[in-house]
């Protein structure tokens, strides 16, 4: 264990960064710890939503206080209609679920990258064989990231389920996330993604799942 010290000199990439902020946002929130952010082919914000399942309030339209408030969702849903998002990517911390998957074939954006697996879901990636609409607009899917972003988002997942559905856990990332709850100083008062990354980069191992 590190005793609460920061600075591993292993920064958030930069274009990761605004997503994992949200992420860690939500979870210092009681949602779950999942944000989105579409970019431009420059690199721009063009929209930015994290998920509010568990909150009341949100942002003028976007939802919270229902289990259709995801990340992916509250990012797209700021989209005007009528447009294509050609050149336009997706960065989430969680692989889009069919929920999200979805927004993206309505929403005309073609690209997500996503940093964390999610087996809940395994097997989406065949959706497009169903051919027809479905596979014409069905938005190419990158991921997980590469090196410890993966296990980031993933723990941040088992970190959240721990503190709130520790019922249905039983993995080896689990244990983990119980361990550095118990033993790494000031983790639940990281005021950045950044800083909590920092805390858990010495756990950050290779992820199996985020349930």
């Amino acid at each position: 264990m590190n005793g609460g010290r920061t600075g591993t000199g292993d920064p958030i990439p930069a274009l990761w960064r605004l997503p994992f902020e949200l992420a860690w946002e939500a979870f210092r929130a009681g949602s779950r710890p999942v944000g989105a952010v579409l970019y431009d082919a420059d690199g721009r914000v063009v929209a930015a939503g994290r998920n509010r399942a568990q909150e009341t309030q949100a942002p003028p339209g976007q939802l919270a206080g229902t289990a259709l408030a995801h990340a992916e969702i509250n990012a797209l849903a700021q989209l005007p209609s009528g447009r294509r998002w050609d050149g336009h990517r997706l960065h989430t911390t969680l692989e889009p679920c069919l929920l999200c998957s979805g927004a993206l074939v309505h929403s005309h954006v073609r690209h997500v990258l996503y940093a964390a697996p999610d087996p809940l879901w395994h097997g989406i990636e065949d959706v497009p064989s169903v051919g027809g609409l479905i596979a014409a607009r069905w938005a190419r899917r990158e991921g997980p990231a590469d090196g410890p972003l993966a296990a980031f988002g993933t723990l941040l997942m088992r970190l959240w389920a721990v503190r709130h559905t520790p019922e249905d856990l039983d993995d080896t990332v689990a244990r983990t996330a119980r361990r550095c709850l118990a033993t790494v100083d000031g983790l639940l008062d990281a005021g950045s993604a950044q800083q909590a990354y920092d805390l858990l980069r010495p756990h950050l191992g290779p992820p199996d799942g985020t349930g």
